[in-house]
């Protein structure tokens, strides 16, 4: 009997797959520990109706706000990337196909007959149901009420029960267009859909789940609704090109700046915070404290504006007052986020780097203004805000990595490895990367905090289709070699200061606290 997962994938067809069913079906293929060993058609649903105001909303903005670049489907044309020849399900179900998990790809539900014969069920990401003649939804609702983050479940139907039950689920946020928001959150989904199957494969156990409550669900726009819809892509759109058009003039409608005051990671009030003159003229942004010899440094990124890299300066800090020491590390690539931490008389920067497509631990060798290239990680991947810590003489390095095709995002998922500290000789992936999906969650927002048995992450909660719209403290109760688990003991939203509309990052030093947030001018 094969130890590996047998996957079953249902579709309409296999001759007009979207990149998302491609890019899963790839990962499929290419899994040493999954067997894709059958596709299964099951012919088209019958969909509702829909307007042609929505469709022709729906191509309009597919045409202007998405431009996917195809996904390569040549590779399935060999033997790596053989995809079993489509059959047909007929009135005796998938007799003989020998699957243990059906992925749905379609709206058309299997029947019983189906599911008898599979041990964990139908999966589908709830999005496949969201379909018309010629058009799905997917993202309509949300960019519509404005919805601070479009959620997605991934929902599974066993014979063996009455109701349907979601394994997992994710939030992301919303885009200011229905179809730029449906084709995000498709390519994103993709990497919750791959975590759980994985899950599966190793465990051959159904995850806990839960019933699916009774819902008023969405169905399909109607005329009136693409009416009200196109009024607000409008508001969203103007708001965009308000924000642009000012920047280009060198009026700025936002900008960052870092704030002072007092508080722990536990208890800090963001609203009694004073604002720090870092540096003339520039936003400031990712403050991080550092104390050595008896003196405390800030360490932040200085970003000139949209045309050109950031780079780290650090001051001193004494009481309210900052005396700016100069630039500490530039280069001819983005640096922002810059982590500074010491192990015994070594200090060490993390600063965030994706544009060179690796991690990057930096040594200092003449504090506070010189520094060298200690070690590199996770070459040919994109990481983004990346956090080491050591707990029960463990090193742990968090870090949000942008496994993308058509959209560059660093905001949903954070994946977790094992390291054997700074050096970075030892990188293992954890075994449920990503550990953490969701834009709201995911992405670091400062170091990690660790006080006697608690472990306190910073995070940054983008929502409301703004990047920084808000701080979480996450509260990480579970961390080894085979699980992570974290909660939310703490959201800041926008809301506590008069003008400001972001704040992502916050970083504490005894009873002292740095916070940037976000102006509206």
């Amino acid at each position: 009997m094969s130890t590996r997962l047998r996957i079953g994938i249902v579709v309409d067809t296999l001759d007009k797959l979207e990149n998302w069913e491609i890019k899963l079906l790839r990962t499929i293929l290419d899994h040493r520990e999954f067997d894709l060993r059958a596709v299964v058609s099951t012919g088209a649903a019958e969909t509702q109706k829909t307007s042609f105001l929505v469709r022709l909303i729906d191509k309009a903005e597919q045409h202007v706000f998405v431009k996917q670049l195809q996904y390569p489907t040549q590779p399935f044309g060999n033997q790596r990337y053989r995809i079993p020849t489509p059959k047909r399900i007929g009135r005796d179900g998938m007799i003989g196909l020998e699957v243990d998990v059906v992925v749905r790809l379609n709206a058309k539900a299997l029947p019983k007959e189906c599911l008898d014969q599979v041990e964990f069920g139908e999966w589908a990401l709830d999005f496949v149901d969201k379909k018309a003649k010629g058009y799905d939804w997917t993202g309509f609702w949300e960019v519509q009420a404005r919805e601070a983050l479009t959620v997605v479940q991934l929902i599974a139907r066993k014979s063996t029960q009455n109701e349907p039950i979601i394994i997992a689920t994710a939030s992301y946020n919303t885009k200011y267009s229905a179809a730029l928001n449906g084709a995000f959150i498709k390519e994103k989904s993709v990497l919750l859909l791959l975590r759980e199957l994985r899950r599966l494969a190793e465990t051959r156990t159904h995850p806990t789940t839960t019933v699916i409550p009774p819902a008023n669900i969405r169905t399909s726009p109607r005329l009136l609704d693409s009416v009200a819809y196109l009024g607000q892509l409008s508001r969203n759109i103007v708001e965009k090109l308000a924000i642009r058009t000012r920047a280009k003039l060198g009026l700025n409608a936002r900008s960052w700046g870092v704030y002072l005051g007092d508080g722990s990671i536990e208890s800090f009030a963001p609203d009694k915070a004073v604002p720090l003159k870092l540096a003339a003229g520039m936003w400031a942004a990712d403050p991080f404290l550092f104390r050595w010899q008896e003196k405390d440094y800030i360490f932040f990124e200085c970003f000139p504006d949209n045309s050109k890299n950031a780079w780290i300066s650090v001051a001193c800090l004494s009481g309210n007052d900052v005396e700016f020491l100069g630039t500490c590390l530039r280069t001819s690539y983005h640096l922002s986020y810059p982590f500074v931490f010491n192990d015994g008389t070594d200090i060490y920067m993390i600063p965030e780097t994706h544009q060179t497509d690796r991690v990057e631990i930096w040594r200092c060798t003449q504090f506070p203004l010189r520094w060298e290239l200690h070690s590199t990680a996770l070459e040919g991947k994109s990481p983004a805000d990346t956090t080491m810590f050591k707990v029960k003489g463990k090193w742990w390095l968090l870090t949000s990595l942008s496994d993308h095709h058509t959209f560059m995002d660093h905001s949903s998922e954070l994946y977790a490895f094992s390291v054997d500290g700074p050096a970075l000789k030892t990188v293992i992936p954890h075994k449920r990367n990503p550990v953490i999906i969701g834009s709201d969650v995911a992405r670091n927002g400062g170091r990690v905090h660790i006080l006697g048995d608690r472990i306190l992450r910073p995070s940054q909660c983008n929502s409301h289709g703004i990047y920084g719209y808000g701080l979480n403290i996450q509260e990480i109760t579970k961390l080894d070699e085979e699980e992570y688990l974290e909660e939310t003991i703490k959201l800041i939203r926008p809301d506590f200061m008069v003008g400001i509309v972001g704040c992502h990052h916050i970083d504490t030093l005894g009873n002292r606290f740095v916070i940037d947030l976000c102006k509206s001018k």
